[in-house]
């Protein structure tokens, strides 16, 4: 430090909450690949979880760098930047928000998502979001009210033929109002998983799912190790159910409401 330029130790000593400030200018990938990498003072900044609420990744220059080549000193042509890199910091960036995050936008290859008590998220939104992630594998929706309908789930199964497993959650209150109020002509929206054809993993709580309808998506996904289905109150427990779910490995049934 002492052989360092005045103006150098001014910008490494800024106070934590300037520095967040001066980051709060910056992309997810500037911070990543450079502020964030000056020094301890300045990566303790880069960690402030309110810079992480809107996370883009997918205008910078080294996203559409990813299919280009470049000469390396020996003059073999190689990737400029590896795509794997760039999951991570997608990940670094959504572990930084701390559950903050309101925002992502990134690249097609999103394998994993999971929204949790977001009430922000439309079905348009969602449904826009899924139809630019063909190879997501893992979805989760836990809690979120404005993402709902038969049709929605039955987009994502046609958008995501690579989903593996999906969890769908519902508050325990909607599930016993849906048990004495469920509208039959609009069906369980549960039946949207009838177009997931690939699932491995389903997981339904909280479900308005009759004993029918839950026949009908165990038809429709063959290849389904894992089911729980806790307090699915519209479900009778009997032995014809057991017996549905004979070549399910991992099975889990709600208790009866009586």
């Amino acid at each position: 430090m002492e052989d360092t330029p005045a103006s150098v130790r001014d910008c490494l000593e800024l106070p934590l909450d300037a520095l967040a400030s001066i980051f709060d200018k910056l992309g997810a990938i500037e911070i990543l690949m450079g502020a964030g990498l000056v020094c301890h003072s300045w990566l303790k900044a880069a960690k402030v979880p309110e810079l992480w609420r809107s996370v883009n990744i997918l205008d910078h220059k080294v996203v559409h760098e990813l299919d280009r080549v470049g000469s390396s000193a020996g003059g073999v042509e190689e990737p400029k930047i590896n795509g794997n890199v760039l999951r991570a910091m997608a990940k670094v960036a959504v572990d930084r928000s701390g559950g903050q995050l309101l925002a992502f936008a990134g690249s097609p290859g999103l394998r994993a998502l999971g929204l949790i008590s977001s009430d922000g998220v439309s079905n348009e939104g969602f449904s826009e979001l899924v139809a630019k992630c063909p190879l997501l594998e893992n979805l989760m929706l836990s809690l979120c009210n404005n993402v709902h309908g038969r049709e929605v789930y039955e987009g994502t199964g046609r958008a995501c033929p690579q989903l593996k497993n999906f969890v769908l959650g519902k508050r325990m209150l909607d599930s016993l109002i849906q048990l004495y109020y469920r509208d039959d002509e609009l069906g369980s929206e549960a039946l949207g998983a009838t177009a997931m054809h690939g699932l491995r993993r389903l997981t339904l709580l909280g479900s308005d799912l009759t004993n029918d309808e839950l026949a009908v998506i165990l038809d429709s996904c063959p290849h389904l190790e894992l089911l729980d289905l806790r307090d699915c109150f519209q479900l009778v427990v009997d032995d014809a159910l057991r017996a549905r779910c004979t070549g399910i490995k991992s099975l889990t049934l709600p208790c009866q409401v009586d």
